[in-house]
C-alpha cells in the first residue's frame, strides 16, 4: 500500500444492493477514496490509478477474486485484497491468503465491521512501518553526513598537519 493517509479502495462486488453497502460503510469509516466496480475486468481497465486496496467477491461470473488478485499483482504487488464472500470453505480461504489476500471474511451481520478493523489494522501496520524505515533511513544518513565530516576533518589535517597540530 502506498497511500496510507487516503488509500484509494476498488470494492469489486457484483450485487448492486451489496457493493453499495460496502461503500456506504467505507465511506462512513472515513475511507472516502472508493471506486465501485460490478465487474472484475472493468475494474482491471483503472489499474492506472494504482489502487491501494481491493475489496472483493471471490466468486464474479466474468473472471474470479484469485485470478483478479493475480493480474493486478503482476502489475501492482503492494496492492492489498480483501475477500468478502459467502463460501464459508477453510480450504479456499486458507489457499486465497497463501496466494497473497490480506484477508477473507466470509458474508455474515458482521463480516462489514470485520472488513473494518481489517483495513484499519492494514493501513495502521503499514503506517507503522513507513515510520520505521523512515527513521532508519534517518539514523544511516546521520551516521553517513558523521563519517563524512571525519574524513574531511582528517583529508585537511594530513593535508595542513601544521594547522592541526596540538601542543601541550
Amino acid at each position: 500500500m502506498q497511500n496510507t493517509r487516503n488509500p484509494l479502495i476498488f470494492v469489486v462486488i457484483e450485487s448492486p444492493i451489496y457493493n453499495n453497502l460496502v461503500v456506504g460503510f467505507l465511506k462512513s469509516r472515513k475511507y472516502n477514496n472508493v471506486m465501485s466496480f460490478s465487474k472484475g475486468e472493468e475494474s482491471l481497465e483503472h489499474l492506472k490509478l494504482n489502487p491501494d486496496m481491493f475489496v472483493c467477491s471471490y466468486s464474479m461470473e466474468d473472471i474470479n477474486g484469485m485470478e483478479l488478485m493475480k493480474k493486478v499483482k503482476a502489475e501492482l504487488p503492494e496492492t492489498d485484497f480483501f475477500f468478502l464472500s459467502g463460501q464459508n470453505d477453510v480450504e479456499v480461504a486458507v489457499n486465497i491468503v497463501k496466494h497473497g489476500a490480506t484477508d477473507y471474511i466470509v458474508k455474515n451481520d458482521k463480516a462489514l465491521a470485520k472488513l473494518a478493523r481489517s483495513i484499519d489494522y492494514t493501513v495502521n501496520t503499514t503506517k507503522s512501518s513507513k515510520v520505521r524505515k523512515g527513521f532508519k533511513i534517518g539514523v544511516i544518513g546521520f551516521f553517513i553526513i558523521l563519517f563524512i565530516i571525519i574524513m574531511i576533518i582528517l583529508s585537511l589535517a594530513i593535508i595542513f598537519p601544521k594547522d592541526f597540530s596540538f601542543s601541550l
